[in-house]
């Protein structure tokens, strides 16, 4: 299970295309964040189920450091400055989760998981509004 898990997210991770700053439209900034919140669900569900071996963790980390990767673009195209920093900020911190993860320690992969959720709050109340109907658009 592990491994297949494992193989699924790389995968997803390796087939998702290049694109420029002018390709990437909003559709694909809500899957990349689709895309990070299940690989944030996968790492949670890992360490709380199976905290002896992070594998899982691991990749699941990854992927989300490949998703955020993908918008990068898309804050410059709009010439966002400060969710281009928060965005990266959201990566480092999802690969500090994958090298805590790496070491199988589930404490120091809590903790990482914990930064990273700050991260993405930041950057969500700065440049996410929720919506009467709780649907979210980006500011």
């Amino acid at each position: 299970m592990r491994k297949s898990t494992i193989i699924a997210v790389l995968t997803a991770a390796l087939i998702t295309p290049v694109v420029n700053a002018a390709d990437v439209t909003e559709a694909d900034y809500q899957k990349a964040m689709k895309d990070t919140l299940e690989g944030m669900q996968a790492v949670g569900k890992n360490v709380r189920e199976t905290p002896a071996d992070l594998g899982a963790a691991v990749a699941g980390a990854k992927a989300i450091e490949a998703a955020l990767a993908s918008i990068d673009s898309f804050w410059a195209a709009r010439k966002d400055d400060e969710a281009v920093k928060m965005n990266g900020a959201a990566r480092e911190a999802a690969m500090a989760v994958a090298r805590a993860a790496e070491t199988n320690d589930a404490a120091a992969t809590g903790a990482a998981v914990k930064a990273l959720q700050g991260a993405c709050k930041a950057c969500h109340d700065v440049h996410r509004e929720q919506l009467p109907d709780k649907t979210y658009k980006i500011k």
